[in-house]
């Protein structure tokens, strides 16, 4: 009981960035942000390529660098995606689509198929407390450092900026803010945070791999909507969203795998989570905008 617990905590961790990152895009912003699984790989091969060029230096300094190598890696995603929205005026949803199709032939040129980190040391056991989760302490530290970061980033002008964005895009032509800066720093804040997520992914399983942000985007929905309908939360907004819809989803996960349920349907249950959640709120709760269409 208490190992799962752990693993549930842990895996929480990995993805707590990556599901800041999507409750900024998908949530506030209300965009069909899809490059963000790009913005997953590209920050684990960043991080990866990074880690293996500072192997001389203490832990504690390899684990600063990579983790800004991964947010620069995924924010590069966001700069593509959200340019090619507000500067080429496309929809964001081809925007992201197109995105994602550059940096996948990018990602192929740069890196093979599969790369180990095996020989690679893990800046994540720089605090060993746990003996069978040596990563769990640092990857704890590294969430609650995240969380503090957003927390008071969305009680700032630009937080509540991106909230209403999500609510209604042509507000701020009223107030002489620019529309594209606030949609542009969100995108890529929002992937910069899916890159960290994708190299602690990548080092807490030892390997890169260049299909390991495929499911990543249907992984945040269904997780957000668990953490709405779990929270009850009148706010227009809340940090607590993303962290209880996180662990919500990995304690699904495990209690399926407990009982024997084998994990490579688990896509399909997603699924079958976000369209109960979808079908329960619709049918209380009718979408009255039209920047609702993720149901978020």
């Amino acid at each position: 009981m208490i190992n799962t617990l752990l693993v549930i905590i842990e895996q929480s961790m990995l993805h707590l960035p990556l599901m800041f990152g999507a409750y900024i895009s998908f949530s506030l912003l209300k965009i069909p942000d899809l490059s963000i699984e790009s913005a997953y790989v590209v920050g684990a091969i960043f991080g990866s390529y990074v880690l293996m060029g500072t192997s001389n230096l203490p832990l504690i300094g390899i684990l600063c660098i990579v983790v800004a190598a991964s947010c620069v890696g995924g924010a590069l995603v966001g700069i593509v995606s959200s340019l090619l929205t507000q500067k080429g005026k496309f929809a964001h949803l081809l925007s992201s689509i197109v995105t994602s199709g550059l940096f996948h032939g990018i990602n192929q040129f740069i890196c093979p198929a599969y790369v180990s980190l095996n020989k690679m040391d893990n800046p994540l056991t720089l605090v060993n407390v746990v003996a069978q989760h040596p990563e769990l302490i640092m990857l704890v530290i590294i969430g609650f450092a995240v969380f503090i970061t957003i927390y008071f980033l969305l009680k700032t002008e630009i937080g509540y900026c991106y909230a209403a964005y999500g609510n209604n895009p042509q507000f701020f032509k009223n107030y002489e803010i620019s529309t594209s800066f606030v949609f542009i720093t969100g995108v890529i804040l929002a992937n910069a945070l899916a890159g960290m997520s994708g190299y602690l992914f990548a080092q807490s399983n030892s390997f890169v791999e260049l299909n390991m942000g495929v499911g990543k985007g249907l992984l945040c929905i269904t997780a957000l909507m668990l953490g709405k309908g779990l929270t009850f939360i009148k706010k227009s907004f809340s940090i607590i969203v993303p962290l209880v819809g996180t662990c919500a989803y990995f304690t699904v996960q495990q209690l399926l795998l407990k009982i024997g349920f084998n994990l490579k349907y688990f896509t399909a249950v997603q699924a079958i989570i976000v369209l109960l959640l979808l079908i329960y709120t619709h049918y209380n709760k009718p979408i009255r905008s039209p920047n609702d269409g993720l149901g978020l």
